[in-house]
């Protein structure tokens, strides 16, 4: 049914990984902006030849495990035998298949030869994972104390799209910890709005919970984790002579994750748009409930044992989940919205507003309440009362707002989640003039953008961003403002640019390209183009062809009066 992709990048933060291993060397993640051997730091995120990961133990790009008597050969293993489960090459007459036969697997050394490692050291894979574009990150291990930095940089992987895998642990006893008494991290830290964090327990052969694997309210599904054959480093542990590349009955939840962590590959290959909360929503409700198991288990141990088959099946809850896009009614039309579906289908329209109103609407996708479908918010043009109002994809109405009195030429529109939470914040830019509002969903005053950032422009608009942090990258559509501007306002970068009033100065769009993430900065005499990458936004010397536009403030027109803004998933 599905083999995976190697679009889909999956970080491994565990011990040290026999990159060399013909089950692993094929599907090893590269970092596209590093180039090997020169002793650079070519990408600038402060690592030098960081080309297939990172050793975050020594700061080091020597991710193979080293030799020793020291050495713990459960640890020597560890990471291999995740990193084989989730992806081991498929079809090649080798060893064995992971899940997923194809995905880019990118190494991330937090733990040491002994099985131990720092929660500052994880935290830092994290957020390279983040920057350097994995998909999903695959935490095989427990600890006993809660570290809040730790449990923060979890909520921004996922607030920013990233599904979390983490094992729950393998108990002192033989029925494993309740983690409802006995909380184990980061098993029990769940991401944004308590979504996109995937808490795995094991079964043994008979489908049932397996010996000594940790279960409560913290687990979202089980997977096999007893017996599992998996790849091992083709060297020995204290030697380094050779050795064999596979090893068999390897127990334990470390090895019932990475079956998940495939599964969201799998998923991810085949629904690209999907969010992390997207992608464990489906696999939590696919999963087969265990049979037989005891009363004290239950709701212990998740919905059930993962099933690839019934997740992978095309229905309409899965079709629900996206691509979505957003068009409104512009100017001398009534004010309408309607979404299409990926293929292009309309699959709702309703209307906005009074028949009689043709000003034409702006419209963006939010998400405002927290769900897993996001919601629409919508703005007419030229409204002097900077009026918006945001409605369910049903067209039902569900929260609304107004600015004041003087706002000139309507409001631009955007969204993003500043400090994932799960729920948005609404960028309101005057359409006309030089000011802009955050709006949140906490019902606090809508809070002004700094003056001295927006003074020298006129028409503000913005586009929602993820990197450096999550943000909004602002222009002005007359004069010369570009910023970017993070929670609470805080100004992260501002550029003054020379313009005059009246000729048009910026106009943003935002795409995605070869090279990840594109903002196409149209000028009167040209365009700038910015690109995201692992240290954040940066000035392109050139781009290659882009895939398609995501995000477009000012719309762009479409047949019989409509106007296209915006995509879902962002």
């Amino acid at each position: 049914m599905a083999t995976g992709s190697v679009d889909v990048i999956v970080a491994l933060i565990d011990t040290a990984v026999d990159i060399d291993h013909p089950d692993i060397r094929p599907n090893l993640w590269t970092n596209p902006r590093e180039i090997s051997g020169n002793g650079l730091d070519d990408d600038g995120d402060g690592r030098v030849d960081d080309i297939h990961g990172w050793n975050f133990l020594d700061s080091s790009n020597i991710l193979k495990p080293r030799v020793g008597a020291d050495i713990s050969y459960e640890a020597f293993i560890h990471g291999t035998a995740v990193a084989s489960i989730i992806a081991g090459a498929g079809n090649n007459d080798i060893g064995i298949s992971g899940v997923a036969w194809r995905a880019k697997l990118m190494p991330l050394v937090a733990l040491s030869y002994d099985g131990y490692g720092d929660d500052g050291d994880v935290v830092a894979a994290i957020r390279y994972a983040v920057a350097h574009g994995a998909d999903i990150i695959n935490l095989s291990f427990m600890g006993a104390e809660r570290d809040a930095d730790l449990a923060q940089a979890i909520r921004e992987a996922t607030a920013q799209g990233v599904l979390v895998v983490s094992a729950a642990g393998n108990g002192m006893t033989r029925t494993g910890d309740d983690l409802d008494e006995t909380p184990s991290y980061p098993a029990c830290d769940k991401g944004a709005a308590g979504r996109g964090e995937l808490t795995v327990t094991g079964l043994n052969a008979d489908g049932r919970k397996m010996d000594y694997a940790n279960y409560g309210s913290c687990v979202d599904v089980s997977a096999p984790g007893t017996d599992i054959f998996a790849a091992r480093p083709t060297y020995d542990h204290r030697n380094g002579t050779p050795a064999a590349g596979f090893v068999g009955e390897l127990s334990g939840t470390s090895v019932a994750a990475p079956m998940a962590s495939g599964l969201a590959v799998l998923l991810k290959a085949r629904y690209p748009h999907w969010t992390a909360s997207e992608i464990a929503q489906r696999i939590i409700e696919t999963a087969d409930p265990v049979l037989g198991a005891p009363i004290w288990q239950k709701d212990k141990i998740g919905s059930g044992s993962i099933n690839v088959v019934r997740a992978l099946a095309y229905d309409e809850s899965a079709a629900r989940l996206g691509p979505l896009f957003v068009e409104a009614s512009g100017r001398g039309e009534s004010p309408v919205i309607r979404l299409l579906a990926g293929e292009g289908e309309e699959v709702a329209r309703f209307q906005v507003g009074e028949g009689g109103d043709k000003r034409g609407i702006r419209a963006a996708f939010v998400r405002w309440t927290g769900g897993l479908e996001p919601e629409i918010v919508v703005a007419p043009m030229d409204d002097p009362a900077g009026s918006w109002r945001i409605y369910r994809l049903d067209g039902v109405l569900v929260a609304a707002g107004a600015l004041g009195s003087d706002i000139r030429g309507g409001l631009f529109l955007a969204a993003q989640d500043l400090d994932g939470t799960g729920r948005d914040t609404l960028f309101l830019g005057e359409a006309q003039g030089n000011r802009a509002w955050l709006v949140s969903a906490d019902g606090e005053p809508a809070r002004e953008v700094p003056a001295d950032i927006l003074a020298s422009g006129k028409g503000i608009s913005a586009l929602s961003v993820s990197s450096p942090v999550p943000a909004f990258f602002i222009t002005s559509k007359f004069g010369g403002v570009m910023a970017i501007v993070g929670k609470n306002g805080q100004r992260l970068a501002a550029w003054q640019v020379t313009g005059q009033d009246g000729q048009a100065g910026w106009s943003s769009m935002r795409g995605l390209g070869q090279a990840g993430s594109v903002y196409d900065i149209l000028t009167a005499d040209g365009h700038s183009v910015f690109l995201q990458d692992a240290v954040g936004l940066r000035a392109a010397e050139s781009v290659g062809q882009i895939w398609r536009w995501v995000q477009i403030p000012e719309g762009e027109p479409q047949v019989g009066g409509l106007v296209y803004y915006e995509t879902w998933p962002r």
